[in-house]
C-alpha cells in the first residue's frame, strides 16, 4: 500500500472516529435540555428543524435537491414511519436510562438486522452473523440481568429501540439505495420535524428556549450531534467504505459512556459494562466478516 493510499485510509478512520464520537453527544445534550425541563417532543422538532435548516442549505447550494417527486415521496413516508418513531423511542429511553446505557442498548440493531433479513428478506446468515447474534443476546441477557436504580421500562424502551431502528434499516434499505445520502437524510428530518412539531402544539408543549445555555444545547444536538456526523460519515465512507467506517463507528457508545461519567457522573455496573462489551464484540465480529474477506480477495 503506497504512502497515498495510507494518508487516504488514515484520514477516513479520522473523521469515522469524529463522525462517532459526535454521534455520542446526541443523548446528553438530549439529557441536558431534559433536565431544564424541555418534553422529549418538543427537543426533537427543534433538533429536526434546525438540523433540517442546515441540510436544506447544503442541499440547495449543491442541487442535490433536484430530483424527482417519487423521490420525495419515498422519502418523507420513510421519515414519517420509519425514522420520526423510532427518533423518538431512543429519546425517551435516554430520559429513562441516560445516554450510556441506551447506547449499549441501540448497538444491539446489527443482530436485530440479521434476523430480519433472514425472516422478511430470505437472507441465510453466515457463520460470522450466528456468531454475533450468540453474543449480543448474550450481552444483552448480561446487560439487563441488574436493574439497579433504572425502570425496568427504560430497559424493554432501549430494546424496541433497536429493534425499530433495526427494521428501519431493513425496510429502507432499497429505498435508501437509490437516494443520495444527503438528499434523503434532509427530507427524512424535515417529515420528522413536522411529526413532533405536529405532537408539540397538539399537547401544548411548546416552549422557546430563552437562556444561553438551552438555545446553545439546542444548537448543539442539531448541529454537532446531527448534522456534523452525518457529513463525517459519508466522507469516511467515501474514503474507506461503508463496512470499515461501520466497524470504527463501534466506538460511539463508549463515548457515550465515558462522557456520561466525565459529565453527570453516570456509572454502569461491572456486569452491564461486560455485558456492553459483548453487544459491541458482536458488532466488531459482523463488520469484520466483509472486511476479512476483501483482504483475502486481494492477497
Amino acid at each position: 500500500m503506497t504512502q497515498s493510499n495510507n494518508s487516504h485510509r488514515a484520514s477516513g478512520i479520522a473523521l469515522a472516529l469524529i463522525s462517532a464520537s459526535a454521534f455520542a453527544s446526541l443523548g446528553l445534550f438530549a439529557k441536558y435540555l431534559f433536565a431544564y425541563g424541555m418534553s422529549v417532543q418538543q427537543a426533537l422538532a427543534w433538533r429536526f428543524t434546525v438540523a433540517s435548516a442546515i441540510l436544506w442549505i447544503w442541499s440547495l447550494a449543491t442541487g442535490r435537491h433536484k430530483r424527482p417527486a417519487r423521490d420525495y415521496r419515498s422519502a418523507v413516508l420513510l421519515g414519517l414511519f420509519g425514522f420520526a418513531p423510532q427518533a423518538g423511542l431512543y429519546f425517551v429511553t435516554v430520559k429513562l436510562l441516560g445516554p450510556g446505557l441506551t447506547g449499549l442498548l441501540l448497538y444491539l440493531y446489527p443482530a436485530f438486522v440479521v434476523v430480519m433479513g433472514s425472516l422478511f428478506l430470505r437472507k441465510r446468515p453466515v457463520r460470522a452473523q450466528l456468531i454475533a447474534l450468540i453474543l449480543s443476546t448474550a450481552g444483552c441477557v448480561l446487560t439487563l440481568w441488574t436493574r439497579g436504580q433504572y425502570p425496568a421500562a427504560g430497559y424493554i424502551l432501549g430494546v424496541l429501540v433497536a429493534l425499530t431502528y433495526a427494521a428501519y434499516l431493513v425496510a429502507g434499505e432499497r429505498v435508501l439505495a437509490k437516494l443520495d445520502p444527503v438528499f434523503a437524510t434532509t427530507v427524512l428530518m424535515s417529515a420528522a420535524a413536522i411529526v413532533y412539531w405536529s405532537i408539540t402544539l397538539a399537547t401544548n408543549a411548546f416552549s422557546l428556549p430563552s437562556q444561553p445555555s438551552v438555545v446553545a444545547a439546542v444548537l448543539g444536538i442539531a448541529a454537532f450531534g446531527t448534522v456534523v456526523p452525518i457529513v463525517m460519515l459519508f466522507a469516511a465512507m467515501a474514503r474507506i467504505g461503508a463496512a470499515d467506517t461501520s466497524l470504527v463507528s463501534t466506538v460511539e457508545p463508549l463515548v457515550t459512556i465515558a462522557l456520561s461519567a466525565a459529565i453527570f457522573g453516570d456509572r454502569l455496573s461491572l456486569l452491564q459494562l461486560g455485558g456492553g462489551a459483548l453487544i459491541l464484540a458482536a458488532v466488531v465480529v459482523i463488520q469484520l466478516e466483509p472486511v476479512l474477506d476483501r483482504a483475502r480477495q486481494e492477497s
